[in-house]
């Protein structure tokens, strides 16, 4: 008498943000194609959608107990969403997807399979795979992640083999990953980016071609933080990951101000205007520069906007003209005690590092509130 084995338990957790378009049909699609296959549970977890996709999934769920929702009110972002997601599944094997029908329900049986078969820790679905079909990518997308991909490999060659690092489609085991998972930077470019890079070339890894399809409604969620959010992802792990991502975008912000520093001092002087208003000009408008941009950017989840936007702009002139002065007398301090020479561009170098770490800080405790 052969004695079968119980169905493997599978969660499938999608990430959603004004998809109650897409959430429905979806959900009953993959209820369709893995409900009699696996002991499903599927997790929908929700950035308190102003479209009522919430409030859609609650209704599905009270319907199905398979389906589970997870609404978050005062967080949100996909990588934080997704290992939200992934540290709440129950199943022995945990399949992340997007909710808007690009990735297609069909996929997930043969990344289930394929992770089994090949006893891997991580399945992921390529665009890239000479296979797969991009048919949901501009040609304007497409190049942009053909190069973000080429970056990514550069900065991941534990993973050279692969050829889609920021696919948001991944099946893995929790098992294995649940140390990496808990270990993702959740305010990084790409979930699976993040999740290979603080593996250290540990988990086994394959591909299959993914079918990737057009949006069925709404928008598409990418913006230029996300592109600046690949950025800093790519420069963090370029970094051995030695200083924490925001310290990274700040730095980053910073050489913008340098470029606009230097621009608008080399059109002053070439109108004519003196030397000390042009640098006063210069400075003021690189801090307001650098200001606006890490609040767009480097510290949105806690932007500040309306009356607080004026009063944060002053505590960072504030905070910039003290790290200033601490630049100038550091480094003064330290070419007295080298006693001049090529040796005292140590000199320069202690002076900006030390106004770097103080404005890090002391901008993300006294103006945006959040340890640094």
């Amino acid at each position: 008498m052969t004695v079968s084995s119980p169905p493997l338990s599978l969660s499938v957790v999608l990430a959603t943000y004004n998809e109650r378009d897409n959430i429905g049909p979806m959900l009953q699609q993959l209820k369709s194609l893995l409900g009699e296959r696996h002991r499903l549970e599927l997790i929908v977890v929700d950035d308190d959608s102003p479209d009522g996709c919430s409030e859609l999934v609650r209704e599905l769920g009270r319907q199905d107990p398979r389906i589970h929702l997870i609404r978050r009110v005062g967080r949100s972002g996909l990588s934080s969403a997704i290992r939200e997601g992934l540290l709440a599944a129950c199943g022995e094997v945990a399949v992340v997807m997007d909710a808007d029908g690009q990735h297609e329900p069909e996929a997930v049986q043969r990344a289930v399979q394929h992770l089994l078969d090949a006893d891997l820790d991580l399945v992921l679905g390529s665009r890239f795979h000479p296979e797969a079909s991009i048919a949901g990518l501009s040609a304007g997308r497409q190049r942009g992640s053909e190069q973000a991909n080429q970056l990514a490999r550069f900065s991941l060659p534990a993973y050279a083999q692969l050829t889609d690092y920021m696919s948001g489609f991944f099946a893995l085991r929790p098992d294995r990953c649940g140390a990496a998972i808990r270990g993702v930077d959740v305010s990084g470019f790409k979930f699976l980016y993040e999740l290979l890079a603080v593996s250290k070339g540990n988990l086994r890894v394959e591909e299959i071609p993914l079918n990737f399809r057009s949006r069925q409604a709404g928008d598409s969620k990418l913006d230029n933080a996300v592109v600046w959010d690949w950025l800093v992802s790519l420069v963090h792990t370029a970094t051995f990951r030695v200083l924490p991502r925001r310290a990274v975008s700040f730095g980053l912000v910073g050489l913008t101000g340098m470029v606009v520093h230097i621009g608008l001092y080399a059109l002053l002087r070439s109108l004519g205007v003196d030397f000390f208003p042009t640098q006063v000009v210069a400075v003021v408008t690189a801090a307001c520069s650098n200001y606006l941009i890490n609040n767009a950017l480097t510290f949105r989840s806690r932007r500040l906007r309306g009356r607080s936007l004026g009063i944060g702009l002053i505590k960072f002139l504030v905070v910039s003209s003290l790290g200033m002065a601490a630049n100038v007398g550091v480094s003064t301090v330290v070419f007295a005690s080298l006693q001049g020479g090529p040796i005292a561009m140590i000199a320069v170098a202690s002076g900006i590092l030390v106004d770097f770490i103080w404005k890090y800080a002391a901008s993300s405790r006294f103006v945006w509130n959040v340890p640094y």
